[in-house]
């Protein structure tokens, strides 16, 4: 429609200049009112300076109203007049139009640091920086229209360093799920108790940073993941000295009790356990907790095994009565009195090889597949497979 009416325009204008017997039309202050209406234009004038705006293009459109008429003078007239509004327009618009578009700018540069491209993109976000501080000098210059273009592209490359950054945001979450298992290893010895506080501003900040994660605040999530790191390993190393001193009294106590047995076979058990308890002790005094935790542990249940092998034995003498006759020798193994069904099997300590359901299996059965059939016999007494212990009697199946 826009093209039809200039074209009609145009031709008018032309039948005009014929008609005008020596007449001039004002076609060189037409086109400078147009060009200064486009002018204005391109800088929102319709926004920023409406009156003037919509004054200007009346004016030309009476200008041409003027030419059909042949008030070629008035025309002119016009003609500049519409001209010198939209140059009034423009003026009045470009400094507002930078101002916006430096408002803009600065708010893309805080989203953009929101996402911490700071970190994540540093070139993207230092370019925008640069552009942003360029544009507000030009601003402060009055060098609008300048400061209106840098601030366009600092617009544009803080968006894109926002975007290059939440590109990267899988950082964050790793160092969220390193706190989280970091508060794991920490509730495993009782930080609760032990660290409270510490162990609460770990979990509260941590919770905070998953929150800025999911909002895409990746500066923030930074910041709060850092403080619960701080937080969490102070709870660790506090609870971990905590429980590391518990087990190694823990472990004091077990080795005592066990060397104090004095059972030929669990001699090389309870020197076993006096070496990992003086390991948790040496660990402890260099503040490597968690390998203090670890050799207390097995320095506790080598003793409690030690233990268990003269409570075995004590028990199998109270269980077996020892009857004349009771006991024959069978290839080294101790068998106790026979019954139609099964086979009663003093249980061995041997050094190197200690008995266990697959080899007693294979020497009463010659298939140590059928350990099962020896397990199932004595559920009784036996709750885990892989433990047995020396003196225990068990009973093995003749079928």
């Amino acid at each position: 429609m826009k093209k039809t009416c200039k074209a009609v325009t145009l031709a008018m204008l032309l039948s005009l200049v014929v008609l005008a017997c020596g007449d001039k039309i004002p076609i060189t202050e037409m086109t400078q009112a147009r060009s200064a209406i486009s002018r204005a234009e391109s800088v929102r004038a319709e926004k920023y300076a409406p009156k003037e705006f919509e004054e200007a293009k009346a004016k030309l459109l009476e200008c041409h109203d003027l030419i059909v008429r042949e008030e070629f003078s008035d025309a002119k007239e016009a003609a500049e007049q519409s001209g010198a509004l939209a140059r009034e327009a423009y003026d009045k618009s470009l400094p507002l139009l930078a101002k916006d578009t430096l408002d803009s700018a600065e708010k893309s540069l805080e989203d953009a640091e929101e996402a911490y491209a700071e970190k994540l993109a540093p070139e993207e976000y230092s370019g925008a920086k640069r552009d942003f501080d360029s544009a507000g000098t030009l601003f402060q210059e009055k060098q609008f229209y300048p400061s209106y273009k840098k601030a366009l592209d600092a617009d544009a490359e803080a968006k894109n360093a926002r975007s290059v950054a939440l590109g990267k945001k899988s950082a964050l979450q790793e160092s969220i799920d390193e706190v989280r298992h970091v508060l794991r290893e920490a509730e495993n010895y009782d930080a609760k108790t032990h660290a409270p506080e510490k162990y609460e501003q770990a979990s509260s900040h941590l919770e905070a940073a998953n929150t800025a994660y999911g909002a895409q605040e990746l500066k923030k999530g930074y910041s709060e993941v850092a403080v619960a790191k701080i937080n969490a390993d102070e709870a660790y190393l506090i609870a971990s000295e905590a429980t590391a001193k518990s087990r190694l009294a823990q472990a004091g106590v077990a080795v005592e009790k066990a060397e104090r047995v004095s059972f030929p076979a669990a001699k090389d058990d309870v020197v076993a356990a006096r070496e990992y308890y003086s390991r948790a002790k040496t660990s402890l005094g260099e503040e490597k907790f968690k390998e203090s935790i670890d050799s207390s542990d097995e320095a506790i249940r080598i003793a409690t095994v030690a233990m268990g092998m003269k409570e075995a034995a004590d028990e199998n003498i109270a269980l077996s009565g020892r009857e004349e006759g009771d006991t024959e020798e069978s290839g080294g193994d101790q068998v106790s009195s026979e019954s139609s069904d099964y086979t009663l099997y003093t249980v061995k300590y041997r050094r190197h090889s200690r008995d266990c359901l697959w080899r007693i299996s294979g020497r009463f059965y010659r298939n140590p597949r059928l350990w099962r059939k020896i397990y199932d016999a004595n559920k009784d007494r036996v709750s885990n497979p892989d433990f047995i212990l020396p003196g225990w009697v068990l009973k093995i199946p003749k079928n």
